[in-house]
Order: C-alpha cells, then sequence, then structure tokens
C-alpha cells in the first residue's frame, strides 16, 4: 500500500491483532483497498444461506456447529486453530453479520501419528485438535470443531433456527451440497402413557437447494477488481480479515491460560 497499490492477501492477514490493525489504518489512511483471502464467502452454498437466513426461511439462528477435521500434515508452523480456524470464523462472521462477544474454548495436543514428534519451530507442542464455543449477543450461539486426527476429511456446517435447519456438507457434490431440513414433529408431548407404543418422533420435509454453479475464487477476484475500478465495497474487506485474526489470537490466548 505504501507502493500506491492496492492489496489483495491471504488469510490470516496477520499473526497479530495488532498487525492486522495496522493494515486496516494503513488502508484507510492511504485510500487502498484491502482485501482477505477468505474464498468461502463466495462459496455457493454460503452465498444461499447467507440469503436464506435474510430471508428468514430457517427463522431466528438460534445455534450453528461446524466441523472441519481431516489428518493434519507432517509439520507445521501454526496449529490447527490458525491451519482450519479462519475459514469457520469468516463464514460465521459473514451468515451472522456480527462479532461474538464470548469465546470458551478447550484444546488438545494428541500424541497420535505423525504428532508424536510433530512441533512448532519454536519447539512448543502444537494444538491438533480443538473445540471453541461463540456467543453472540443476539442471543445466536456456535461450536467449532477442528482436528487434524481424523482420517475421514469432515466440512459439515449446520445452522439451527426457530423454524427449521440448513445443512451444509462442502464434501456432497454441488447437488447436494445444501439441504434444508423442516421442523420434525415428537407426538409424545401431551399424550397419554399408554399409547407411547404407537408415539415417536416424525421428521420434517427435506428440501435440496438448488445452487449456482460458479468458482468462489473467480468471484472473490472480481470483488476486489470491481472495489479498486468502481470503488465498491466488499465482503471480504481487511475489517473482517481482522476480525478473524481478533478471534484466532482470542482463542490462542484462551488457551494458553488453561
Amino acid at each position: 500500500m505504501f507502493l500506491g497499490k492496492h492489496v489483495f492477501v491471504e488469510k490470516p492477514m496477520a499473526f497479530s491483532t495488532e498487525e492486522a490493525e495496522s493494515m486496516v489504518e494503513t488502508a484507510i489512511k492511504l485510500n487502498k483497498k484491502l482485501a482477505v483471502g477468505h474464498v468461502f464467502q463466495f462459496a455457493p452454498a454460503v452465498r444461499k444461506i447467507k440469503e436464506l437466513i435474510k430471508k428468514k426461511v430457517i427463522g431466528n439462528v438460534l445455534h450453528i456447529t461446524s466441523t472441519r477435521i481431516n489428518l493434519g500434515p507432517p509439520d507445521s508452523e501454526v496449529d490447527v486453530i490458525w491451519d482450519l480456524g479462519p475459514h469457520d470464523f469468516s463464514i460465521i462472521l459473514h451468515l451472522l453479520g456480527e462479532s461474538p462477544w464470548k469465546i470458551n474454548s478447550n484444546r488438545n495436543e494428541y500424541p497420535f501419528g505423525v504428532f508424536n514428534n510433530l512441533k512448532s519451530k519454536n519447539k512448543n507442542k502444537l494444538t491438533n485438535n480443538a473445540h471453541i464455543d461463540l456467543s453472540f449477543k443476539s442471543g445466536t450461539t456456535a461450536h467449532i470443531h477442528l482436528g487434524w486426527l481424523s482420517s475421514n476429511k469432515v466440512r459439515l456446517m449446520q445452522i439451527f433456527g426457530t423454524e427449521g435447519t440448513l445443512v451444509y456438507d462442502e464434501m456432497l457434490a454441488l447437488d447436494g451440497k445444501l439441504k434444508l431440513y423442516g421442523l420434525g414433529i415428537d407426538n409424545r408431548i401431551k399424550s397419554k402413557s399408554a399409547d407411547s407404543r404407537a408415539l415417536g418422533y416424525q421428521s420434517g420435509e427435506i428440501m435440496v437447494i438448488p445452487l449456482e454453479q460458479h468458482e468462489p475464487l473467480r468471484l472473490e477476484c472480481m470483488e476486489f477488481i470491481n472495489a479498486v475500478l468502481h470503488d465498491k465495497p466488499m465482503i471480504n474487506d481487511g475489517n473482517i480479515g481482522l476480525e478473524v485474526v481478533k478471534l484466532l489470537e482470542t482463542t490462542s490466548e484462551s488457551f494458553n491460560k488453561q
């Protein structure tokens, strides 16, 4: 930016809140665009979920769960939080349009497989499994599970609302990635115990949500180009990048206090 250039940086945009804040302040001061590569904000399913939430298709969002697990790398300079966490933090911030006011987290450093000897460059053990709970002022809560222990790669997010649930499975084909589940029925409520054998749960309607075919990275690049050429706002600007870094740093700090 000091060279008069607009900047598109990979996520995370920095490894400290102080550095990220400096980048955002510099962009404002020099009147330059600062974009951060949170590409999942442009994924077809995430774009559709954002639209459905805005239209109140599932009512008010109560809770979000996100699981992002796979086998970890044989060597790494960062732990699982900084490796996988930017995706889930950026998606949830984008969907809800607010930052959490409270974060609780638990981590593990399991001596499993390649992790028997895996350490960071400063010789500290690396967190390879983490559970993170977020609380928002709107009343919505979220739980994120990040891990490097699973041979089965999982990318699953569920958004629970007062009127239904959206299930986003990134590992499925485009025509099955996103499903809408209507409210189920438990007909045991207020029923006589004599009828208990005939009572049970009834599933709500399940609908596969059609998604547009497009390349997220291309849309992300076009967002940046349009912002530069036409002074347009971006959904992946430095501000959301900063918020993601704050969450990553806060989560790491909460681990260190355990």
